[in-house]
């Protein structure tokens, strides 16, 4: 009986030791969505409704009286829009 305890906690001691070595080479290999991630040359523009930085690539932008204005949201563009 012991020995087949002792079979049965080995069993659970490699099974628990493969899966964590399977998650730390998941977290080791590199995620094909961080290759599309803005990269960090991007210039950081800021919100002037919450002066949030965001990359100039996704910013949202509103063009008034020939200057450029960029925007971390919709919501933030939309604000400065009806304050203007």
């Amino acid at each position: 009986m012991r020995l087949l305890f002792l079979l049965f906690l080995v069993f659970l001691v490699l099974w628990a030791a493969k899966g964590l070595v399977r998650d730390l080479k998941g977290l080791v290999r590199e995620n094909p969505e961080r290759k599309r991630a803005t990269p960090l040359s991007d210039e950081l523009v800021r919100d002037p409704v919450c002066g949030v930085y965001c990359p100039k690539s996704t910013a949202y932008r509103v063009t008034r009286h020939g200057e450029t204005h960029y925007f971390c949201s919709e919501k933030c563009r939309e604000a400065f829009l009806r304050s203007s």
